[in-house]
């Protein structure tokens, strides 16, 4: 063996006529097993067999059986119209063959036979690799778009989607391999080596729906949340309870279902699948309309607008897609064009739209642009960016690196702040979300918020183009989503580990604030709420008896309902309903772990409506001790030293006198106010009398209150029974003394009876008569009934001896 190759590389070319001639042992044979490139090669000790594939219609995938004491090998193919094999993996539990199609299927085949057992339908693009996950009888698939679904193989399902987490770029070679032991799975790029742990399965926590939460928002109209799950379920809860009212099921078939909002005026939803499809509700379940918005193609819509004569949806491409009112006028509508040309570089991830005006367009890219339309004229007005990633830098060296006299030549404005540095992954410099502060001041204060990758969360000043503020809301993490309520006091942030945080930016970047520089410090935190166990996908305000209530939506499967101090109020789908009206019901079901976050920061002198845990005491009182805090610096719950109940002080008498945080039915409902009327024209009801007399009066005798059936009696004392003397020994009997009142001579019936009688002197002589002629006649059919029996009987033997004679004749 020699090397022929450079002094650094480590890898040999070894030659097959050298190991001939080294090792004489040493057996090879060669077979023809495909027409076109072999993609990969495997031996299967379970098989006794070579497995192969390659990207042809033909002879796609190729097992070479060994034949036992012979040199020859038999060889199986199976064919893959429309392209090929690109990977293949095995499962020694399943006995199962699982193939990477070009034409976007997965097929599962059983090696001994030619066609396949299953087809797992779900990717809109080539899958590139498959790999099995043998304990939980799961298959992970990977497709050219960056997508990787994980499926249920006995059922042929989908379990869950994960997307927008790797870097983009041209097309590169992928390599894949899953670790048994660890449940881990990477994921090679040409750059980039990732990552994915698997979670470990918690079986005792209540699950909303029974796949990932894709959305949960809340309907003020019909004071209900609607949340939609992966599989394409709907359910609408009661707000107040948390009680299930209705189910809806397979919105979009056997697709995907991605994200939803409501119109504006919360009396249709709108919900999008993998398939590109569109499909407008109604609160009842029917479905009045399906928009294309790839034209029939699938694609992952991001984000669907409803605004005023239009709807607006984005998410798989560099350009707005638009329907029109005067176009949605039957079942099927395609879309219209937007009047502008395209100004994202990447695919547009989310959108917002200012309700004042000059009623600006925001949308967001991949790579961090934030671009500001006219939503009137539909033509852009300015470029914002903070972190634009250079992509002709990094994948087009030929090229030079576009910069701002790029943009300017293009004829439109463009500002950026001071880049910073972001080498994490690709996805860090994306735009998840954004939103308008449309209760500030246009042109004084910042008006939009947006957040995306590492955790990064702005303010911009969309007159000026001005960055105003950023911080970090959420660090070591890809991405994060957002949320502001109606009153745009609070910004809540939900990361992919399942923290959510409560900001406090009512009086954060506003004119009075602004400077020179932009502001790098982060607003007040509230507080944490670590209520889900997985990433967050939705968070919605809503507000209830003028308390403001957080509804959050996770992959865990679980939407959740908090308070803005953390409090975890319940989960929708539990057992046991809650009630908003009273403001001590998040404190009797809250488990007290949601609220506590290593950098949980609590905020004095903020009231909510609702009594607040105060952390600062319980640190300062248990600092002290070891047991309390852990490495982390974070309050440890599990001490049964640690008592939350201490910190929770308030007068349970004051709570029922104080008629502010009291809901009176009798005079805020309608039918309160009837029934009272009815209740205090009705007459009174003659109540019975007080007994007076004394001797009645049990109370008087015992000390007891009277009560019960007997109460009322009279109580009589009785006389004193007077001791009776023993009587004497003569009046008992004796144990062995003979009996005295024993009759000695006892006779029988028969003998004490004077006279004897039978049937002539008891019965007269016409019964006896008759009795007689009974008799004779019975013992005659007797005879008769003999004589028949006899005969059939004589009958039979002689039947059976003459067919005895045929048969011995014959």
């Amino acid at each position: 063996m020699k090397n022929q190759n450079k002094p650094n590389d480590t890898s040999l070319d070894i030659s097959i006529n050298e190991i001939k001639d080294k090792y004489k042992n040493a057996v090879y044979m060669s077979y023809k097993a495909h027409n076109a490139w072999v993609r990969q090669v495997k031996w299967i000790k379970n098989l006794d067999a070579i497995v192969s594939c390659a990207t042809a219609s033909k002879q796609s995938l190729t097992i070479g059986w060994f034949v036992k004491k012979s040199s020859q090998v038999k060889v199986t193919h199976m064919n893959v119209s429309n392209g090929g094999i690109n990977g293949f993996d095995y499962d020694p539990n399943l006995k199962i063959i699982a193939t990477a199609n070009q034409n976007t299927l997965v097929n599962l085949f059983n090696p001994y036979v030619h066609e396949p057992n299953g087809i797992l339908k779900g990717h809109s693009a080539i899958v590139l690799a498959v790999r099995f996950m043998s304990a939980r009888s799961q298959l992970i698939t990977f497709s050219a778009d960056r997508l990787i679904r994980i499926w249920n193989v006995q059922l042929q399902i989908c379990i869950q989607r994960i997307a927008n987490i790797f870097p983009k770029g041209p097309d590169v070679d992928t390599s894949c391999f899953y670790d048994e032991m660890t449940m881990r799975f990477f994921i090679a790029f040409r750059y980039t080596l990732m990552l994915m742990e698997i979670k470990p399965e918690i079986t005792d926590r209540v699950m909303s729906h029974s796949n990932s939460v894709v959305c949960a928002k809340y309907n003020k109209n019909m004071n209900q949340v609607v949340s939609v799950s992966q599989d394409g379920t709907m359910y609408m809860w009661l707000l107040e309870s948390g009680q299930r009212v209705k189910t809806f099921t397979e919105l979009h078939d056997n697709y995907e279902v991605i994200t939803m909002d409501f119109d504006e005026t919360k009396t249709r939803i709108l919900t999008a699948a993998s398939d590109g499809m569109i499909k407008i509700w109604d609160l009842n379940g029917n479905c009045y309309h399906k928009l294309e918005a790839n034209k029939g193609q699938n694609c992952d819509v991001g984000q669907i607008l409803s605004l005023k004569r239009r709807i607006i949806a984005v998410g798989w491409q560099k350009a707005i897609t638009i329907f029109r009112d005067n176009m949605i006028n039957s079942g099927l509508v395609k879309p219209d064009e937007w009047k502008a040309r395209e100004e994202h570089e990447e695919d547009i991830l989310c959108a917002d739209i200012m309700l004042n005006p000059p009623l600006f367009l925001a949308t967001g890219g991949f790579d961090g642009d934030i671009v500001i339309w006219n939503s009137v004229t539909e033509h852009p007005v300015r470029h914002l960016s903070a972190r634009k990633r250079i992509l002709s830098a990094k994948f087009e060296p030929n090229m030079g690196p576009r910069t701002s006299k790029n943009y300017k030549s293009l004829g439109r404005r463009f500002s950026k702040a001071e880049p910073v540095v972001d080498t994490e992954n690709d996805f860090g410099f994306a735009i998840t979300c954004l939103r308008f502060l449309n209760t500030r001041a246009h042109g004084k204060d910042c008006t939009l918020v947006s957040c995306g990758g590492n955790g990064w969360v702005r303010f911009w000043e969309v007159n000026s183009g001005k960055l105003g503020a950023e911080f970090t809301a959420h660090k070591q993490v890809n991405s994060v989503i957002m949320d502001i309520d109606e009153k745009e006091h609070f910004l809540a942030t939900g990361d992919v580990n399942g923290l959510v945080k409560i900001w406090s930016i009512k009086s954060y970047c506003i004119s009075s604030t602004l400077k020179i520089d932009t502001i790098t410090k982060e607003p007040s935190l509230l507080s944490s709420i670590k209520s889900h166990s997985d990433q967050i996908n939705s968070i919605n305000f809503c507000c209830k008896h003028n308390i403001t209530y957080v509804i959050i939506a996770s992959s865990d499967c679980s939407v959740s309902l908090n308070d803005l101090n953390g409090n975890l109020i319940g989960m929708f789908g539990q057992d046991s309903h809650w009630r908003l009206e009273s403001p001590t019901t998040s404190l009797r079901s809250t488990p007290s772990k949601n609220r506590i976050a290593p950098d949980t920061k609590p905020t004095p002198n903020v009231n909510f409506g609702i009594p607040k845990i105060d952390l600062t005491s319980v640190e300062q009182k248990y600092n002290q001790n070891d047991e309390i805090i852990d490495s982390n610096g974070q309050i440890s719950l599990s001490s049964n030293r640690f008592e939350i109940e201490e910190t929770f002080k308030f007068d349970a008498n004051e709570l029922i006198n104080d008629t502010s945080i009291r809901y009176n039915p009798w005079s805020k409902t309608l039918l309160g106010k009837s029934y009272q009327e009815i209740r205090t024209k009705k007459r009174d009801r003659k109540q019975p009398s007080l007994i007076r007399n004394g001797e009645y009066e049990i109370w008087n005798k015992t000390g007891q209150v009277p009560g019960g059936l007997y109460g009322s009696l009279k109580m009589v004392e009785l006389d004193n029974i007077e001791t009776k003397k023993k009587l004497e020994s003569k009046f008992f009997k004796e144990r062995n003394a003979p009996n005295l009142f024993e009759n000695k001579s006892e006779k029988s019936l028969a003998e004490s009876l004077r006279y004897a009688f039978d049937e002539k002197t008891l019965f007269p002589k016409y019964i006896l008569d008759y009795e007689a002629r009974m008799r004779q006649e019975h013992k005659k059919i007797m005879n008769r009934v003999s004589k028949e029996n006899d005969i059939v009987k004589i009958g039979m033997i002689k039947r059976n001896e003459s067919s005895l004679s045929m048969k011995q004749n014959s």
